[in-house]
């Protein structure tokens, strides 16, 4: 289920996101020219996270109100995630301009 998260086009953002920021201390240790890309890839990659955490807990909800909550909390989570993806292209296609 989780296998296909990051595949296609959000592996790309990702990636080209790592390579287009250049050098410059950031966010847990990683160094990043730009902070405003440091936080968005940082909140992108917590995004991811959270969605990940959400699908696990699923898998362990033993109760029919804890299903519905981690079934909530993963389609929450996706939806952000897909968010933070669509605004990062954004950026990088203004940045390719």
């Amino acid at each position: 289920m989780a296998e296909h998260i990051l595949s296609g086009s959000g592996a790309e953002v990702l990636g080209s996101l790592s390579q287009a920021v250049k050098k410059r201390t950031g966010l847990f240790g990683r160094t990043y020219e730009d902070p405003a890309l440091a936080e968005l890839y940082e909140t992108i990659r917590e995004a991811w996270l959270e969605w990940q955490n959400a699908l696990l807990n699923f898998e362990d909800a033993d109760c029919k109100e804890m299903v519905d909550y981690y079934t909530y909390r993963i389609k929450a989570s996706q939806i952000r995630y897909e968010y933070l993806l669509r605004k990062a292209k954004a950026l990088q296609a203004l940045q390719a301009q």
